[in-house]
């Protein structure tokens, strides 16, 4: 009777323990939440510079937030008022805030005092990136009826040297590999071009198969790979090799807005504003990938931010409320709540 009981007894106490630990450890863990002073602003992009532990978050009724992520201290940068997204150009001590009225403005990035704000004649700026092989920023106007504008500044000085238009209504931020290689979505079109740093001109096109709207691009230093976040009805993350064309496929989020590479770790996460959600990838080899977890963050959480050195995620949201529009109309925006604005940090295990 006892030899019969034993063996039930250690497999029941197995059985507990395997349900108690952990099937996998988890990429990131719940660290913090810090709400912030704000109107009922809206916002775009966020760009973390490691180097000084600053998050740059561009509130478009509050101006361009800079946030300490050591000490949690806030400050708003003077005359910034329509911040859309920012350029750091750490190596001139400059960033470049694309704003909504299509004005540059020019902030030195020690004392985060405004330099110059310069009109670029294009309406509103969407965004922009620093392409370190020619020294430029280059800034993109917003949806176009039938092209998009990029204005090409000197990013020691911001003298504009030049604009250049593309075949597409939307062009969301391309990503650079620091050798003289662009990688620019087209959302509206559902393709990736390759552009030469030096004259802008397109040398390749990649078709993004089941990739629509590429909203995120990425350059994998350590895989040599095009990782692309695509919003659409049925969002997905896209592994490319740039020889031999799409390598994976994997479901994500909705809403996905923003994407960040933990080159270190192997890992990749997009976040889903819509869902609430950060997606987490894990790259097993150059081509292969595989979802690993789901992440909740918070409603309209869709963008976010990377420590390379610590490897803590950064993103933000705030409470709204959203108005539901007629039958067959187009959604309209939601109103945010004052004072709601927070900032949501997660670190590695």
């Amino acid at each position: 009777m006892r030899r019969a009981l034993l063996p039930a007894l250690l497999a029941l106490a197995a059985g507990a323990a395997a349900a108690q630990a952990p099937a996998h450890a988890q990429a990131w863990l719940y660290e913090s939440a810090q709400t912030v002073p704000s109107t009922d602003t809206g916002w775009d992009y966020i760009t973390l510079d490691p180097a000084s532990s600053r998050l740059f978050v561009a509130r478009r009724k509050d101006g361009l937030l800079v946030w300490n992520t050591k000490t949690r201290e806030a400050r708003t940068v003077e005359n910034s008022v329509g911040a859309n997204g920012v350029v750091l150009v750490p190596e001139f001590n400059r960033a470049y805030v694309a704003m909504t009225d299509g004005t540059v403005l020019a902030v030195d990035l020690a004392t985060l005092a405004p330099l110059a704000r310069t009109d670029l004649g294009i309406g509103d700026l969407n965004q922009g990136f620093y392409e370190p092989t020619q020294k430029r920023v280059h800034m993109i106007a917003g949806a176009r009826p039938d092209k998009t504008t990029w204005v090409s500044l000197d990013a020691a000085t911001g003298a504009v040297q030049g604009r250049t238009e593309f075949n597409s209504r939307k062009m969301d931020t391309p990503a650079t590999d620091g050798q003289g290689n662009i990688f620019a979505p087209m959302r509206d079109r559902n393709l990736l071009h390759l552009v030469d740093a030096k004259d802008l001109s397109i040398t390749k096109t990649w078709r993004l198969g089941d990739c629509v709207q590429p909203v995120e691009v990425h350059w994998d230093h350590v895989a040599e790979r095009i990782l692309i976040a695509c919003r659409g009805d049925k969002p997905v993350f896209v592994a490319l090799n740039p020889a031999a064309g799409i390598v994976a496929t994997l479901p994500i989020g909705r809403g996905v807005d923003g994407m960040v590479v933990d080159e270190r770790r192997n890992l990749i996460a997009t976040a889903g504003g819509v869902d609430g959600t950060l997606s987490v990838i894990r790259r097993d080899g150059p081509d292969s990938y595989s979802l690993v977890e789901t992440i909740a963050t918070r409603p309209m959480a869709r963008v976010v931010q990377l420590d390379p050195e610590t490897s803590r995620l950064f993103t933000v949201s705030a409470s709204y409320t959203q108005p539901i529009g007629a039958a067959g109309v187009d959604a309209k925006p939601p109103f945010y709540h004052p004072d709601s604005f927070t900032i949501l940090t997660y670190r590695a295990p």
